[in-house]
């Protein structure tokens, strides 16, 4: 426990003096200036806008966050041979694994919450907020992170930077399309397109079962059962994804 706490705290130091996070806050906040600009021209529930386009902008941003940096530190350490030295220090590779994803995930759950709170107080200078209903919305936000971040890990063993994040990228889109993906399958009469969706529908991570931003500042609250149920398929793909990200990077030949 002791080696995953030291590689979570020096994945965390390292991340979070990244140059990029200096840049998404610049873009952020002139993205909510120009919001509140849009909105000082519509009618009506004008901080319904600035959450819809303020949530909407942070997702995404934090998707692509979450990519280019978690792939971006594995292959850092791996060409610096940081690595190695890691590794033979290591009695199970595994906490490797498990150190990287704790540290990466609290440096990421630290920009989405910041990022948040900026956009609920831009949000309150418009109008009323509903705070649990946003609450919610910015905690599932965090998961769909997490979610990515499994899936970079994953894609990181290659060795390629370009091909890692280009495959984690497709996943990330595909991930939000895998009702439709199973419906197409399913008007299909060729069998083998069936079964290809169906697989795809059920190997994808469904991120878009953990989205609740779409009814954020619509709803007063949410039934929490569902939130519960949101909590639990996201712990569980997460743990599915390191398990198969621990036993590749075991089987890996790092000489």
């Amino acid at each position: 426990m002791q080696a995953i706490t030291e590689i979570a705290k020096f994945t965390f130091s390292d991340a979070i003096r990244n140059k990029i996070f200096y840049g998404v806050f610049a873009f952020l906040i002139l993205l909510f200036i120009t919001a509140a600009a849009l909105a000082s021209v519509t009618m009506g529930r004008t901080e319904l806008m600035i959450s819809d386009l303020g949530l909407g902008s942070i997702s995404i941003l934090g998707n692509l966050m979450t990519i280019v940096i978690a792939i971006q530190a594995l292959q850092q350490e791996r060409e610096s041979r940081t690595l190695y030295v890691l590794v033979t220090r290591l009695e199970q590779r595994w906490k490797y694994i498990a150190g990287k994803f704790i540290g990466l995930a609290a440096v990421l759950a630290l920009q989405i919450i910041l990022m948040c709170a900026l956009l609920s107080l831009c949000i309150t200078i418009f109008g009323n907020i509903f705070w649990q209903s946003y609450f919610q919305a910015c905690l599932t936000t965090v998961l769909e992170i997490w979610l990515v971040l499994a899936v970079a890990l994953l894609f990181a063993q290659s060795s390629s930077l370009f091909l890692a994040m280009l495959l984690t990228l497709a996943v990330d889109i595909a991930g939000r399309f895998t009702f439709t993906i199973r419906q197409l399958g399913e008007q299909s009469d060729n069998p083998v397109l069936q079964a290809l969706t169906q697989a795809m529908y059920y190997v994808l991570p469904n991120l878009e079962a953990v989205n609740l931003r779409n009814q954020a500042g619509y709803i007063t609250q949410y039934n929490w059962s569902q939130l519960v149920q949101i909590l639990g398929y996201s712990i569980s793909e997460i743990a599915l994804l390191l398990c198969i990200c621990s036993l590749i990077f075991q089987r890996k030949n790092l000489s």
